[in-house]
């Protein structure tokens, strides 16, 4: 069984950076700490939504403030719009079976371009009172190349009790099959990481796989959270019936500026490279996907407990093994839906729009024809002859000041860069005078008019 055997194996320690002095604005130089302590020793949360615990875990990032998927939260129907009337509570554990709080959720920001048919951007930011008592901060893992391996963990919270983390170790490449089953996978690999790994849970009294939760990037024996949970597709009719399961994990790193920016809080990452920068576009978007899966299955995300998937793929309008539409869940299919048959009545109709829309164009092409025309007729014959050009001719070239222009996010007011990088030799831009092609020594007078 994947996961089982595996928490004897995790002696790796952990040491994360702590900020040691600022460099520049908005910037420090990070070092390592001394001590160390083991993944399960690493604080974890899990969302409860309506008061009801879900399959989502958070990356935290401080007692204020964490990530969570997209997909986890409840919108307006059709819309990216969050529903208010929903409730979020963040539920912390002490990495391993302790408890540390339940604490609620006072603001909630979806990533402005998330898909939820796609799930490009599948990234949401959570502010939530985690008391002021004992304040701590997280890191996230920033740089993929640092990485050796990469821990798959699951925390589940049921009841009010904590499980023991589900861990698994995975230091090969992602399959083959990762694209051919995740067209938004397949034009953002830098983005996802996608293994075929899974734990198992207890379902309807049948063991059934399981998607983790969070991923760690490991740097032997440093370790910190790098990836949440966004999405699977399940080769068979159900999780429990599956042949095989791709599961899709979010990468952070890309989207740390414009978490920072729209909490207004600081966000800290990890690395072991200090050259290494992170990137701070705020306004940062995966690619969109093109084509379909290849692969026919099931598309599951977001909270698993209340997910019954939708069909992709390309025989899932047609195959009778998949579910029906009375069984999908509230996102849209990644472009998998089935597309309606064609009656007698619309394969008539098609011909008359096709020729209503070309007599439209015709008519629109002879009126802007015409109108032109007119327009050059009327400015023939109202031209002015041009202004003749002598040496009283002026120009004011005093009035011009070349301005510093100022770069803010599309998605957040006050921006300011808020996630911490490692690039300690950022100068500031230097002043130029205004104007300095337009004065002359004291002891010469210019004396042409036009300016040269």
């Amino acid at each position: 069984m994947p996961g089982i055997g595996v928490l004897s194996r995790l002696t790796v320690g952990v040491s994360l950076l702590m900020a040691s002095m600022a460099a520049a604005a908005g910037q420090q130089t990070f070092v390592k700490r001394l001590d160390t302590s083991s993944v399960m020793g690493m604080k974890g949360a899990v969302l409860v939504k309506n008061g009801s615990p879900t399959t989502c875990e958070l990356a935290l990032v401080s007692n204020k403030l964490a990530f969570v998927a997209a997909n986890c939260l409840d919108y307006q129907p059709n819309s990216n719009i969050l529903d208010t009337s929903s409730t979020y509570q963040v539920v912390v554990s002490d990495g391993g079976t302790g408890n540390i709080g339940t604490f609620k959720v006072a603001s909630t920001q979806a990533h402005p371009k998330y898909n939820p048919g796609t799930f490009a951007n599948n990234v949401a930011i959570m502010r939530f009172d985690g008391g002021d008592d004992v304040q701590w901060k997280n890191y996230i893992a920033a740089n993929p190349n640092d990485w050796k391996n990469e821990f798959y963990v699951q925390r589940t919270y049921s009841g009010n009790t904590w499980a023991m983390p589900q861990v698994q170790q995975s230091s090969g490449a992602a399959p083959s099959e990762c694209s051919a089953a995740s067209p938004i996978y397949a034009a953002n690999t830098v983005d996802f990481m996608c293994t075929d790994k899974f734990t198992t849970s207890a379902k309807n009294g049948t063991n059934c796989p399981m998607p983790f939760g969070t991923v760690y990037g490991v740097d032997d024996p440093d370790l910190a959270v790098a990836a949440l949970y966004s999405h699977s597709v399940v080769v068979g009719d159900s999780l429990c019936g599956s042949t095989a399961v791709y599961s899709y994990y979010t990468v952070l790193s890309n989207f740390l500026e414009w978490g920072g920016a729209v909490a207004g809080s600081t966000i800290y990452l990890y690395t072991a490279d200090m050259s290494y920068v992170n990137n701070n576009d705020p306004n940062y978007t995966m690619k969109d996907p093109t084509g379909d899966a290849t692969i026919s299955g099931l598309l599951i995300g977001g909270d698993l407990n209340s997910n019954q998937g939708v069909p992709v793929g390309p025989s899932s309008s047609s195959s009778a093994d998949e579910p029906t539409s009375a069984s999908a869940p509230s996102i849209a299919s990644a472009s998998a839906a089935e597309e309606p048959t064609s009656s007698p009545e619309a394969t008539t109709e098609e011909p008359k729009k096709k020729s209503n829309l070309t007599t439209i164009l015709i008519i629109v092409a002879a009126v802007i024809l015409l109108l032109a025309i007119i327009g050059y007729l009327l400015y023939r014959k109202f031209k002015k002859r041009p202004t003749p050009t002598n040496m009283t001719t002026q120009y004011n070239n005093h009035n011009y000041a070349v301005g510093n222009q100022d770069y803010a996010p599309e998605y957040a007011d006050d921006y300011a860069p808020n996630r911490q990088h490692l690039d300690t030799n950022i100068n500031m831009r230097d002043s130029y005078p205004e104007d300095s092609h337009n004065t002359y020594p004291d002891d010469k007078k210019y004396d042409g008019d036009l300016m040269h």
